[in-house]
């Protein structure tokens, strides 16, 4: 039966989990509660340089909801009006060396 042991620290704790006999792990609540994971989520396993990585596994409507975080991030940036935006954008690109 394989172990897995989490090195501890005093300024911070460190759950401790342990592999039985089929492969099985129980994720800790505090993980799960921090992670936002519910029953039935799919989590992403590898293994890299000697370390186990446990990712939540993004699906698609996820993955375009991160995305969509990013809409009107630059509003205003260049302008207000799709005039003064062209203006900007033009007098960038007259400054790019060629």
């Amino acid at each position: 039966m394989l172990e897995i042991t989490l090195l501890t620290d005093r300024s911070f704790y460190v759950p401790e989990i342990r592999m039985r006999h089929k492969h099985q792990i129980t994720l800790p609540a505090s993980v799960v509660r921090a992670a936002k994971l519910e029953p039935d989520d799919r989590l992403n396993v590898d293994y890299l340089n000697g370390v186990i990585i446990i990712t939540p596994k993004l699906d698609a409507h996820s993955a375009r909801n991160d995305l969509m975080s990013f809409a009107g991030i630059g509003k205003g940036l260049w302008g207000d009006t799709p005039e003064q935006v062209s203006s900007a954008i033009a007098s960038l690109r007259h400054g790019w060396e060629r």
